[in-house]
């Protein structure tokens, strides 16, 4: 039987964030991958220009201290880890709603970090079951979510962060565009979460064809509007807002 789709602000803020953090996860990952890459067959400037965007502290003193904290430093709010069990105490609480099947996705991943961070393993491949399993979460949530406006709100926050961190990370505007319309069709079942003023400025950068501006960066303003146009207050779970 198909649940009623009234929910609680507080639900919809954890559905939400929920949905950002595991995509966060998810990005983190793929872009480390990259980091990685680089930092082997490049140069060194070319890996600390992607070192900058992913954690703005810049503490580490050398690559392996950077991998290393990026995967696993608890106290870091970008690493792996941390976005993992930020993900973790918001899926615990929705337990009843996305089911035991779907936590396990997230459970499984904090517990193969753990161990990998135990093992000091320090290639990002290493957590290539993390990458796996949180694309397995979204088809379970898919099967097991019977309340479809948490479902929306959810893929809502995973597609913003998925553009958040495509535009952090230089992404044409063809493929912000893409994702952009992947997140209007869950948009659809959540318009009451829409803020209409920022998605039509939204709309009128993309429409632009180019991040090129005489008047300033069109990219940084789209990633501020990016990040408003869902309606969620900034309260509840271990929420992490990048500057």
């Amino acid at each position: 039987m198909v649940k009623n789709d009234i929910l609680s602000a507080t639900k919809a803020n954890r559905f939400y964030w929920l949905g950002r953090y595991v995509e966060r996860v998810y990005m983190t990952l793929h872009v480390l991958n990259k980091c990685y890459d680089k930092m082997i067959d490049g140069e060194p400037d070319d890996y600390m220009s992607l070192w900058s965007k992913l954690d703005m502290s810049g503490v580490y003193k050398d690559n392996d201290e950077f991998v290393f904290g990026m995967m696993y430093d608890e106290n870091n709010p970008s690493s792996v880890m941390s976005s993992l069990e930020c993900a973790k105490s918001n899926a615990i609480l929705l337990r009843e709603d996305i089911m035991s099947e779907t936590l396990s996705y997230i459970e499984m991943s904090v517990a193969l970090v753990k161990r990998c961070k135990e093992q000091h393993l320090l290639t990002p491949v290493s957590l290539q079951s993390v990458i796996d399993w949180s694309l397995a979460f979204w088809g379970s949530a898919e099967q097991r979510l019977q309340n479809h406006k948490a479902l929306s709100i959810m893929q809502a926050g995973r597609n913003v962060e998925n553009i958040d961190m495509k535009l952090r990370f230089g992404y044409s505007l063809r493929r912000i565009a893409l994702a952009y319309e992947s997140l209007g069709r869950y948009g659809l079942g959540i318009a009451d979460e829409i803020d209409g003023n920022i998605k039509k400025q939204i709309d009128d950068i993309i429409s632009c064809g180019s991040f090129d501006s005489e008047t300033g960066d069109k990219r940084s303003v789209l990633l501020k509007f990016i990040n408003r146009l869902v309606r969620v207050c900034p309260a509840g779970i271990c929420i992490i807002i990048r500057p």
